[in-house]
């Protein structure tokens, strides 16, 4: 996608699934302290409900009820029970002896008397003091039987009953703790929480930690976003001066050529041209003596070799016709020079009659580097240089037989060649790829837009 492409875009991707990821991590954390920090709430409110409410109430004789003598658990009641439902969180009171028996029920009477026993930690408490507690089990047997009881009483009374009406569906906290009978026999004080209520009042606290944990990697994201489009306008400001630069040299070397390749040919070329023409002419003269002939027709073999290699390093140099209709003609220019490296080479060019003078050019340009490579460094027998172009696609391919290398060794970093054109085909939309091998010669592969 083109909007992955831009570092700010990735960024803010990126730092935006982390401060959800973070969010949701802390929001589940904070739940969990939510209800750990209930629990403590519930374990602390049974503290204070063993010292000040039913502690100092408990009469002499309580832990010997059973099922037939609940007197002193009615009396406990009586005094109990009002202050009790004054503590809106408090769903039912229990207090039992070390044998696991129920000699005290806020809110089930049946109860009383009857035996269901301890777990370890009730029992620990129990004989040690402290606290303990989590959320209740609606499978405990002591919850079994009140949640019969109950559905009993409902019906007798025409009323629905479910179990629910002993663990809501957003359960209880069930805590307890050590208190002491008149006779200083340790009993177990549990009770009941309706769970709902302690987690509302704890989110209550943990909700503003929640902003307080997502403001600050908001603002963060936000101040890194700025700082990192800064730079990327700075980068890019830096590319564009680069790449500026880079053209004005390109101008620079190119208006230069032009002119070296001008004087070369207004010059050198019209005097060599002139010299060879004038040798020959006095080689072919009746008059001249034969010694004499084949000497001069020996000068005029070498002025015109050495004018044929002069014409082809000025299209070297510079092309003279850098557009579309003339880059066959400029690209057999520019291999003339192979046939005297002994180097056999071709010249393909097919659908490029409508390509841009832009296009055109930078074909010339990354083909003569290709093939100034190919004629220095491969030591090929063969060289074929192919432009294809289908009305929206251009395609560049320099093909030798030579020796080869591997292009993932790194080469000298101050050679520009096929290095230094990359970026400015890439800057024209289009890609440049080299495939070698040790042995297996070398392809150069430039694609581009056409127009």
């Amino acid at each position: 996608m083109r909007v992955l492409r831009s570092p700010v875009a990735l960024f803010l991707l990126i730092g935006t699934f982390t401060v959800v990821a973070i969010f949701l991590g802390t929001n589940k954390l904070a739940d969990r302290a939510a209800r750990q920090e209930a629990i403590a709430e519930a374990q602390g409110t049974t503290q204070v409900l063993a010292d000040s409410v039913i502690g100092p109430d408990v009469p002499k004789g309580l832990s010997n009820v059973t099922r037939r003598k609940i007197a002193k658990a009615d009396q406990m009641d009586r005094t109990v029970t009002p202050r009790l439902l004054k503590v809106e969180t408090v769903d039912r009171v229990n207090i039992w002896t070390r044998d696991g028996r129920i000699v005290y029920s806020s809110d089930a009477m049946p109860l009383v008397g009857q035996r269901f026993g301890l777990d370890d930690d009730q029992l620990t408490v129990l004989e040690n003091g402290g606290r303990g507690g989590g959320v209740a089990d609606p499978d405990r047997p002591e919850n079994v039987e009140l949640a019969r009881f109950r559905a009993e009483l409902a019906e007798s009374q025409g009323v629905s009953e479910t179990d629910e009406a002993v663990i809501p569906d957003g359960g209880l906290v069930q805590t307890y703790t050590q208190i002491m009978s008149p006779e200083g026999e340790p009993l177990l004080l549990e009770a009941y929480y309706t769970l709902d209520e302690i987690e509302a009042r704890s989110n209550e606290i943990f909700s503003a930690f929640r902003w307080i944990t997502l403001g600050p990697l908001v603002l963060m994201i936000l101040v890194a976003t700025a700082i990192l489009a800064g730079l990327t306008r700075q980068v890019r400001r830096g590319a564009q001066e680069e790449e500026r630069l880079m053209r004005s040299a390109m101008d620079a070397s190119d208006a230069e050529r032009r002119r070296i390749a001008r004087d070369l040919h207004d010059s050198v070329v019209q005097d060599l041209a002139g010299s060879a023409f004038a040798v020959s002419a006095v080689a072919r003269n009746p008059e001249t003596a034969d010694d004499s002939r084949d000497t001069l027709e020996a000068a005029g073999t070498s002025l015109r070799t050495s004018l044929k290699s002069l014409r082809s390093l000025l299209a070297e140099i510079h092309p003279p016709d850098l557009h579309a209709a003339g880059l066959p003609a400029a690209l057999s220019d520019l291999i003339a020079s192979a046939s005297t490296a002994g180097v056999q080479a071709s010249v393909s060019v097919e659908g490029a009659e409508t390509v841009s003078d832009d296009k055109a050019a930078l074909v010339w340009r990354v083909a003569q580097e290709a093939v100034r490579n190919a004629i220095r460094h491969s030591q090929a027998s063969t060289l074929a240089v192919t432009v294809n172009a289908d009305g929206r696609r251009l395609i560049l391919e320099v093909v030798d037989d030579g020796v080869g290398f591997n292009p993932a060794v790194v080469q000298d970093p101050h050679s520009y060649g096929l290095r230094g054109l990359r970026s400015l085909v890439v800057d024209n939309g289009g890609t440049l790829e080299v495939r070698s091998a040790p042995g297996e010669g070398t392809t150069v592969i430039m694609e581009v837009d056409a127009q």
